[in-house]
């Protein structure tokens, strides 16, 4: 095996477990052996991409493509950079591309899950996450994304079925361990939900969705955003169009009380009903700020260990 063989083989032993940065340090180092290997470069793309370095991320899959325009992979990894940076007509491009060269990849089918995530198409991005545990039902990356998306259309108890499939034989999959937690909180277990999160972010300090997830942890025993952590985990727990219907009958019904409490004799509760309608519609508005806010305070507070 080779100096750029042995890197190589590393820095995917690395990346399956979390270990991120010690993958882009080994794809540095196979990469001065042999720098110019395509996959190499597409790798290291999607590590960089996992330490939101897109500028250097989108580069790599440039160079890898450059240096093999007919990789799927290549193809794979520029499609992830773009997504990455909400270039989505480009993500499908390439996409289309990857799947025209290799159609059976489990790994393109979770990409393709992945971008129509980002667009708001749930049901394209669950039957695309469904294709790739059928593809390749041996990956952890897979399931876990399915069990995201099925948290995410409100079938909670598929969700945590399929995490706690992919934690038994996968215990410190960072993915898996954040949809349990969410699964935990949403049932009310505040504690069992932040020591998922406290887990995630053990193996990973820069994990988005770990970080999401003790944020949330930290909204719901939060007195002043815990009332709309609960709202809006009602409201987004299903799909977008319940969420719409739900919303749309709570104005329907305020509207209806507005005209009904004068006809009834009671016109002087209006008012009031009135004042308790604006300050639910602010606190609604500025919650998520609140909540974004103390997101990004995490996120500040994150300092990775020497030599981690």
């Amino acid at each position: 095996m080779s100096e750029h063989d042995h890197y190589y083989h590393l820095a995917e032993r690395y990346y399956a477990h979390g270990r991120i940065d010690a993958a882009i340090d080994a794809l540095l180092r196979s990469l001065g052996e042999d720098p110019d290997q395509s996959d190499a470069h597409a790798f290291l793309s999607l590590c960089l991409i996992k330490r939101q370095r897109l500028h250097a991320a989108e580069l790599e899959a440039a160079r890898a493509l450059e240096l093999e325009p007919e990789s799927p992979f290549a193809h794979l990894a520029a499609a992830v950079a773009a997504i990455a940076r909400r270039n989505l007509k480009q993500a499908q491009a390439h996409l289309d591309s990857a799947r025209e060269l290799q159609p059976d990849s489990a790994a393109i089918a979770d990409a393709y899950a992945r971008l129509y995530l980002a667009w708001g198409r749930d049901a394209q991005a669950l039957e695309e996450a469904r294709r790739a545990c059928e593809l390749d039902p041996d990956d952890p990356d897979y399931p876990a994304l399915l069990a995201s998306l099925e948290l995410r259309r409100g079938d909670r108890a598929r969700a945590e079925a399929l995490a706690r499939d992919v934690l038994r034989g996968h215990p410190e999959h960072v993915e898996a361990l954040c949809v349990l937690g969410h699964c935990e909180l949403a049932a009310g277990r505040t504690d069992s939900a932040r020591d998922h999160a406290a887990w995630a972010l053990q193996i990973d300090p820069m994990d988005g969705d770990a970080l999401t997830l003790m944020a949330a942890v930290k909204a719901r025993r939060s007195w002043a955003l815990g009332l709309w952590w609960r709202f809006q985990s009602f409201i987004s727990a299903g799909s977008r169009t319940r969420a719409v219907v739900l919303l749309i009958g709570m104005f329907l019904i305020y509207r209806i009380a507005l005209i009904a409490l004068p006809q009834n004799g009671l016109p002087q509760w209006t008012g009031p009903l009135s004042y308790a309608w604006l300050l639910f519609c602010a606190y609604t508005w500025i919650a998520p700020s609140l909540f974004w806010r103390s997101v990004k305070k995490e996120l500040e507070q994150v300092r990775l260990r020497p030599g981690f």
